[in-house]
């Protein structure tokens, strides 16, 4: 028996190299946050969310309650003599409300979830160094840091190519994407099929780049009221202040009615059509002064119109601690209804790993005023359809303000 265990040493060995040397190849990234807080009344944190803002597209400095994160493992499958690669990634996201020591991810209001499952083989040369993938991922996505919102996005389960030269700098991508299916047994039934296309860094010189967009969705026959559509869309990045400054326009009809709400029957109401305008500016002036800002209009045709604005200065007093103030306004105008409006100010004393608006960790202290009217807190489209920090039932009962204060982690790598 010894020497059989003596035999098994080799092979044992030889198979730890072997994984060791794989794992070389295994990169691992993630992102989370969390934190602990309180509020001016009824002592637990309020975050405050405007009923009608698509996504989270409500300011998120000291705004944000649980703890979320994802957790993404990439690894390369080969590596080719002549620049192919072929790499896999995998990411797993987790959401807990961060009340108690142990927290089961299966418990309601908690999830743990697949956001990322696919593969891609990079540098083909018959793609003109372009890419081809399968798989669910996060697809291209634009967004605004300081909102959380995700104005450009048609992440899910797709296929496409990627980033073929077309000549200079400039790179065109194509993809479809299977969204919304309901069913356990086929995810693809009762699903849009969504066609995207896009052409990237057509260079404008001393002008930055523009990036243009077409998207189709098809109608679904199985789910009522939905409708066939296109959306177009378009950015302009240039170089500003250090940073870069983004205008984004779009403009789409049905089941395409904007690039971030491509799915039929999108709540609250079924848009005809939508056109949307927004510009945002991450700027960098000097290693002490940075920042972010943004404002937008979008008018989702027969339904309402959102409206917002905001601003994140940095001031950076060390290597390791700087200021940060969050000021956001939105409004939402719905048809035949009155205006719903929040705005909110933060302040964040926070240690943070360095100089940079994009540098994480950042450990804050945060202290939030919200002030809202009273459709807002009544629920701008209707009984039941939502409210700012829970409406006369919630802990400001018929208050139109209040506070939020606490701490928070946020990193990525």
């Amino acid at each position: 028996m010894k020497a059989k265990r003596l035999a098994l040493l080799p092979i044992t060995a030889a198979a730890l190299l072997a994984v060791a040397g794989s794992a070389q190849a295994l990169e691992f990234h993630g992102y989370f946050r969390s934190g602990i807080g309180w509020g001016s009344k009824d002592g637990g944190q309020t975050c405050f969310g405007l009923p009608g803002v698509p996504g989270n597209g409500n300011f998120r400095l000291g705004n944000e309650c649980g703890t979320y994160g994802e957790l993404q493992l990439d690894h390369n499958l080969l590596d080719g003599k002549d620049g192919v690669k072929f790499d896999y990634h995998l990411m797993l996201g987790y959401f807990a409300g961060g009340q108690t020591d142990f927290e089961n991810l299966a418990d309601p209001g908690n999830h743990i979830a697949l956001r990322q499952n696919w593969a891609e083989a990079k540098n083909l040369p018959f793609l003109m160094g372009g890419s081809a993938w399968i798989g669910k991922r996060y697809y291209q996505r634009h967004d605004v840091h300081i909102n959380d919102f995700f104005y450009w996005n048609n992440s899910g389960p797709g296929a496409g190519i990627e980033k073929v030269k077309l000549g200079g700098e400039m790179t065109g991508s194509f993809a479809i994407f299977r969204a919304n299916g309901n069913s356990n047994n086929n995810p693809n039934n009762n699903a849009t099929t969504m066609f995207d296309a896009r052409v990237a860094d057509i260079n404008l010189g001393g002008l930055g780049s523009l990036e243009a967009g077409l998207q189709y969705n098809t109608a679904d026959t199985n789910v009522a009221n939905s409708k066939s559509g296109t959306a177009v869309s378009v950015e302009w990045s240039m170089p500003l202040l250090g940073g870069v400054n983004k205008l984004f326009a779009t403009s789409g009809t049905g089941s395409a009615n904007a690039p971030f709400l491509g799915n039929p029957n999108n709540t609250p109401g079924n848009q005809d059509g939508s056109w949307g305008i927004q510009d945002s500016l991450q700027w960098q002036i000097s290693p002490a002064f940075s920042g972010m800002a943004v404002a937008g209009h979008w008018n989702f045709k027969n339904n309402y119109k959102w409206t917002y604005i905001g601003a994140r200065p940095v001031y950076h007093m060390s290597d390791y601690f700087k200021i940060q103030v969050e000021a956001g306004y939105n409004t939402i105008k719905p048809e035949n209804q009155t205006t719903s409006k929040l705005a909110k100010l933060t302040i964040a004393p926070t240690i943070v790993a360095g100089r940079g608006f994009w540098t994480r960790p950042e450990l804050r202290a945060f202290y939030t005023y919200a002030k809202w009217n009273g459709p807002a807190r009544d629920g701008v489209f209707g009984p039941g359809a939502g409210t700012v920090a829970g409406g006369t039932a919630g802990p400001f009962g018929n208050s139109t303000n209040g506070s939020s204060y606490g701490f928070q982690v946020e990193a990525w790598w």
